[in-house]
């Protein structure tokens, strides 16, 4: 229990200085918690802007959907920094930071690849999940065209939606407009 309230502790640090740490896989309840968050920290207005670190596999595209409504409904700016791995919808929720103010570190591991699905049912709930799976490849699809350099859908499934995962480096992610600042390493001595 102790535990529990020092993370908690922790976290509310963190939010009073604006910032939003999202580790792990995107699932409901990491959508929830950082949804609350950009609300609360608009509702009090006490922060000019929101500092999102984001390190993630990816996850869930609805949980995902549901972060990047919420940062592009937000009236304070939503700065991004990809540490670790930003891969999938994890890569899409970077994105959706403040163009200029979209941050990765030099050993930040990028992925980018179509989604993926896994359904059962009748052939009834079958045809209806494709419909579903047809939308959502839509939505991405959008999304990258509003947040990179690339405006074309062609383009977009032969560079970075292909049918094999595409991994890129940092440069890489700046050159497609996924990303804006590689930061520097600080040099010790």
């Amino acid at each position: 229990m102790a535990a529990d309230t020092d993370k908690q502790q922790k976290d509310n640090g963190l939010k009073d200085y604006g910032i939003i740490y999202i580790s792990g896989a995107i699932s409901g309840g990491t959508a929830e918690g950082v949804c609350k968050e950009i609300i609360d920290l608009n509702i009090k207005g006490e922060v000019n802007q929101i500092q999102m670190i984001i390190n993630s596999p990816g996850g869930s595209c609805p949980a995902g959907f549901s972060i990047i409504d919420i940062m592009e409904w937000s009236r304070i700016p939503i700065y991004t920094t990809g540490i670790g791995m930003i891969a999938s919808m994890g890569l899409l929720i970077f994105m959706t930071g403040e163009k200029g103010r979209r941050v990765i570190t030099p050993r930040t591991s990028i992925l980018s690849h179509r989604f993926s699905a896994f359904n059962f049912g009748n052939h009834s709930q079958l045809i209806a999940s494709r419909k579903e799976e047809d939308l959502e490849h839509e939505r991405i699809l959008q999304h990258y065209l509003s947040y990179s350099n690339i405006k074309h859908k062609d383009e977009l499934e032969k560079y970075l939606l292909r049918d094999v995962d595409t991994w890129l480096t940092p440069d890489e992610a700046i050159q497609f407009g996924l990303a804006d600042v590689v930061e520097p390493v600080r040099k010790r001595g």
